[in-house]
């Protein structure tokens, strides 16, 4: 009965992605975009994807904080040989990857990759993404309060554009947005009821593992890896501002790139695939209204760091599961 739904959930956001593009691209200069791609300095390009790579890598290793506590575990020594980095930074990139697929699905595909890897629980697993959601959020939030104060008056320009008169398509967006994450609450309330019916020992293998967080011996782990993978997400969007000379246009700080990324973290929140349209349509939105960029030179920032990161993850996630796939052959033809 659900199956009808999520299909029609799936091309609502598809639609909505490519309206908020278009959108976010409506009256630009092509020429002048053009430039801006042609002159940008691809030499920044490394360590955009350097910076990347480490940030998920930091991802992993909280990841393995929390795995190490979970039920499975219990009473054996810690599971570092048996579950490695570079196994969970293998199935953290699978599950990017799938998220500029299918909107909200990339916590699901890691924690299959992992449990059907590792033989561990797909419920606990889901349980300590659970908590790395909960831990980002937390930083999201307080990341957000620091950048209204950093920002706020330049956030008044902002504010004063965003009227009904000169922004008629904004409650629009705003109505799609609501209505789709609606959508999505109710189908998973529904999915997790159902659950709750049927599979008990399921949902109480999830709470162990959500109570991972105060079972791992390493929680000081836990909290300087969020940190510090948050610090990487402001090179993310600080290093592309060089890139395009974006910070001859107003003088630009790594701060400033802390402040961009947090509010276009609300863009790839969205239900759209990969954040698609809705981080570009925030993101240009405020490198120009806040920060007074051109719109060709803000368009080419969203749409490089976008496209960047779905050619990154892409390549990345499919060459993993290409590689393992052959090797499980290999395997699976030796023992005949």
């Amino acid at each position: 009965m659900t199956r009808p739904v999520r299909l029609h959930t799936l091309l609502l956001s598809f639609l909505l992605a490519a309206f908020l593009i278009w959108l976010s691209l409506r009256g630009i200069h092509f020429a002048e975009f053009a430039d801006s791609l042609r002159s940008a300095h691809y030499g920044w390009i490394l360590p955009v994807v350097a910076v990347t790579l480490l940030s998920h890598w930091i991802r992993a290793y909280r990841w393995q904080a929390l795995i190490v506590a979970l039920p499975e575990d219990a009473g054996s020594s810690p599971s570092e040989s048996r579950i490695s980095v570079l196994d969970l930074f293998a199935s953290v990139m699978v599950g990017y990857m799938v998220n500029y697929a299918v909107p909200r699905a990339g916590e699901i595909a890691r924690c299959t990759h992992l449990s059907t890897r590792k033989k561990l629980s797909f419920p606990a697993l889901l349980g300590t993404v659970a908590v790395e959601r909960i831990a980002d959020l937390l930083v999201l939030g307080l990341g957000l309060l620091i950048t209204l104060a950093f920002v706020r008056e330049r956030l008044q320009s902002l504010f004063a554009q965003l009227s009904v008169p000169q922004l008629p398509w904004g409650w629009i967006i705003l109505t799609c947005l609501i209505a789709l994450t609606l959508i999505s609450i109710g189908l998973r309330l529904q999915i997790t009821a159902s659950l709750r019916r049927q599979f008990s020992e399921l949902i109480s293998k999830f709470t162990g593992g959500i109570k991972t967080v105060y079972r791992t011996p390493k929680r000081w782990q836990l909290i300087w890896t969020t940190i510090l993978m948050w610090l990487m997400y402001g090179f993310m969007a600080y290093i592309p501002l060089l890139m395009f000379d974006l910070n001859e246009t107003v003088s630009l700080s790594y701060w400033d790139g802390m402040a961009i990324m947090f509010i276009g973290v609300l863009g790839i929140l969205a239900p759209t695939p990969g954040g698609a349209g809705s981080f570009h349509f925030i993101t240009i939105l405020i490198l120009t209204s806040v920060y007074g960029i051109p719109h060709s030179g803000a368009a080419a920032y969203a749409i490089f760091i976008h496209g960047a990161q779905l050619i990154l993850y892409a390549a990345l996630g499919g060459a993993i599961l290409l590689t393992q796939t052959l090797i499980f052959r290999k395997n699976e033809h030796s023992q005949k």
